[in-house]
């Protein structure tokens, strides 16, 4: 409650400063577009060409706002998830802007997401579209996909 309460008050400050001119005009909804690839080990929020292998597919998209909004990772993998009973790929969210804010997700290439809290509980599987996990995102430390 009180972390919904504060990004409403950011909200509501970004967009005043940006009508009277404090901000440029983007900036109050600029969101970032980051990559992260499981092949090479790399991020970065400045195109997938420069993180990934041109042979990676995209394993999932998490969001860190409701309906597929706000900054987004897309997670690539060397290859479609094997469906072995086991977790195959984990992503730390440490301290990203994605980590305890990821408010939407959608899987791809027969990827389920696991969303893991701190103390080891998870939440998932999700396959396919998700465009409101709130209920779990706010406690997301690390993602699983398998």
């Amino acid at each position: 409650m009180k972390t919904m309460f504060s990004r409403k008050v950011a909200a509501v400050l970004a967009v005043s400063a940006a009508i009277s001119g404090l901000l440029p005009a983007g900036a109050a909804s600029a969101a970032q577009q980051c990559d992260f690839s499981f092949s090479t080990g790399k991020f970065g929020c400045t195109g997938a060409n420069s993180v990934r292998k041109s042979s990676d597919v995209i394993g999932a998209r998490i969001y860190t706002g409701t309906d597929y909004t706000g900054d987004m990772l897309t997670i690539w993998v060397p290859q479609p998830c094997p469906k072995n009973d086991r977790v195959d790929h984990f992503l730390a969210l440490n301290s990203s802007s994605w980590r305890n804010r990821v408010n939407s997700a959608q899987a791809f290439s027969t990827c389920w997401i696991w969303l893991y809290r701190e103390d080891g509980n998870r939440d998932g599987p999700f396959q396919a579209n998700h465009p409101d996990l709130t209920f779990a995102g706010y406690r997301t430390s690390r993602i699983g996909l398998s």
